[in-house]
């Protein structure tokens, strides 16, 4: 049984965050649950005010611990996020990125699936996506779809819909599964990585229905150049393959077996499973394929 008030312990990773993290470190000051630690880590960044914002939160806040801890070399997110998994004393792990932030009730609503939930390890939901700056676009909440959480966890193949910074997850099972992979490869898909990890341990998901954190955009990020993209989930399916290839025979056999299907849901797995990762699982099996029929020539 879960404590009545278990401590949270907000892993935050920072490099040259320092316009951004105040407004997610104010954000988890918010909370209308208090029982929190915050942990950030800078990962060997050049001063931008990170530190001076960091030590100024904590001082405002004497009655939570809140540590930075500098690594001495640049090692990549996902070594900065183990680092403060290590470092935490809470049972529960609630990521936040410097540059997004929680609406007050987050880690409440996080709190209260765990208690009336069985055995839950991750709780996450949509998120709220927002761009700043002169002609940004108006924020625009993106959903967790109902076919996505009903046909979880193979929908976790089409596409990762699990944001870090909407996500809560037991201490434990990062542990036990190693937290986030460093290696360089997988940087900027490494979330990804972990939650097929975690669906492999074993671990229950549940998601929100309504959205409690807000995502930054940027024109500069990974996920804005298709072509880094496709790389990255090449390098995702050659660890995952047996992932993806299972998930891929259930979606096709889920489709081609529902007798009324809803029209908004077939046109969008269709669409996803002529997307880009479905198109490199193909590819690989065509290789697969003819390098079998290759050795069966020369054997014969």
């Amino acid at each position: 049984m879960m404590p009545e008030r278990p401590l949270c312990s907000v892993v935050m990773p920072a490099y040259r965050m320092g316009a951004y993290i105040g407004m997610a470190l104010r954000s988890v000051a918010d909370q209308t649950y208090t029982g929190w630690e915050v942990l950030v880590v800078d990962d060997h960044a050049p001063d931008d005010g990170t530190t001076a914002i960091v030590s100024a939160f904590a001082q405002e806040h004497p009655h939570h611990r809140v540590e930075l801890i500098r690594h001495e070399r640049n090692q990549g997110v996902s070594a900065a996020r183990n680092t403060a998994i290590s470092a935490a004393q809470g049972e529960l792990v609630a990521f936040l990125d410097p540059d997004d932030r929680w609406l007050p009730i987050h880690l409440e609503r996080m709190l209260e699936c765990l208690r009336t939930k069985d055995v839950v390890d991750v709780v996450t939901g949509p998120v709220e996506t927002f761009w700043e700056g002169d002609g940004a676009p108006a924020p625009h909440v993106w959903p967790i779809a109902e076919w996505q959480v009903r046909m979880f966890p193979t929908s976790l193949a089409l596409s990762n819909f699990i944001q870090p910074s909407a996500s809560l997850v037991r201490r434990s099972v990062l542990l036990e599964v190693g937290g986030f992979d460093t290696d360089p490869n997988l940087q900027h898909i490494e979330d990804y990585d972990l939650w097929i990890r975690l669906v492999e341990r074993g671990s229950k998901f549940v998601f929100l229905e309504t959205h409690t954190s807000s995502y930054r955009r940027h024109p500069m990020a990974a996920s804005h150049d298709p072509a880094r993209m496709h790389g990255l989930h090449d390098r995702l399916y050659a660890k995952h393959t047996a992932f993806f290839r299972n998930a891929r025979g259930k979606l096709t056999t889920s489709l081609m077996r529902r007798v009324e299907p809803l029209p908004d849901e077939l046109v969008q797995l269709r669409i996803l499973l002529n997307g880009p990762v479905m198109r490199c699982i193909r590819s690989v099996d065509r290789m697969l394929r003819a390098v079998a029929r290759t050795l069966r020539v020369g054997k014969g």
